[in-house]
């Protein structure tokens, strides 16, 4: 079963209160993703969104405008941008903007390697997405948590700087040790303030749910799942950035969640090279250093 975040949330609540920095709410990234869950989404309204945000305006131009698209006349038009992407493009290009500001925030750097933090969300997400894909679940709650699912390391970076940076050189940033390093010196881990924060912001229970059991081994309820999508993606998001792209990603950690996905180890190297093939069309927007 997932662990509760209420049984802590006072406590989260006050450490929260307490950080001069944080993320601001991403008031358009929870809209669109309401607007992903709908089945008869309206294109008009997804443009009106978007014309409300011009950071993210000016990135879904540029990229419809890039050469991957290969379009002859430039796209001005922020209408035709969203027609020619399509949604979930677009969405991603949100979320992913989210997530490069969280991450360039004043202090995040003194506490954490944030080329690192954002190659790995990055890649987190992709595979996510790719999984969720496959799987029958949803691509956009899977890439949004995959994403987010660090969040907590941009909080706990932002508020302890040097501290956080020395737990993680000597913990390292990965695995149950660095969970419980940050468990012994804060009396909570990364996964628990990163979903208390989302929770906050009023991110839908399917994103923040999986950002909260993405270090566990057994899941419950209606966000089991997807719960399970996450902690694969985060197992194969370091696995990818470990090895080469010809080589095998091996997931030793992987097999509750695999059970629990319906997995066996013969699904595994298609998942993986759908998760390459889709960093690859992705790299221009989500593998570079967050600006």
């Amino acid at each position: 079963m997932i662990t509760s975040v209420p049984i802590k949330q006072d406590k989260l609540d006050r450490y929260l209160d307490g950080v001069e920095h944080l993320p601001p709410t991403p008031a358009l990234m929870i809209r669109l993703i309401e607007l992903f869950r709908q089945p008869d989404r309206d294109v008009d309204e997804v443009v009106g969104l978007m014309r409300q945000d011009p950071a993210v305006t000016a990135e879904v131009l540029r990229r419809c405008n890039s050469s991957a698209f290969g379009n002859d006349e430039p796209v001005m038009d922020t209408y035709e941008a969203v027609f020619r992407l399509g949604f979930y493009e677009v969405y991603r290009i949100a979320v992913a903007l989210f997530g490069q500001q969280s991450m360039a925030m004043a202090k995040v750097a003194r506490g954490i390697e944030v080329e690192w933090l954002w190659r790995h969300s990055a890649m987190t997400a992709i595979a996510g997405g790719a999984m969720a894909r496959e799987l029958g679940e949803s691509e956009g709650i899977a890439f949004t948590a995959g994403l987010l699912h660090d969040v907590g390391k941009i909080v706990l970076a932002s508020a302890e700087g040097a501290r956080y940076a020395d737990l993680l050189r000597e913990h390292g940033y990965r695995g149950r040790g660095a969970i419980e390093a940050e468990q012994a010196a804060f009396g909570f881990s990364h996964d628990g303030i990163g979903a208390r924060l989302l929770q906050r912001w009023g991110v839908p229970e399917e994103v923040w749910m999986p950002v909260l059991g993405h270090h566990q081994t057994a899941w419950e309820g209606p966000c089991a799942r997807m719960a399970a999508v996450v902690n694969l993606a985060n197992l194969m998001g370091h696995g990818l950035e470990e090895t080469g792209p010809d080589e095998a990603c091996e997931l030793p950690e992987a097999d509750n969640a695999m059970g629990v996905l319906g997995l066996g180890p013969d699904d595994m190297p298609a998942l993986v090279h759908r998760a390459r093939s889709d960093a690859e069309h992705l790299s221009t927007l989500l593998l570079s250093a967050a600006a």
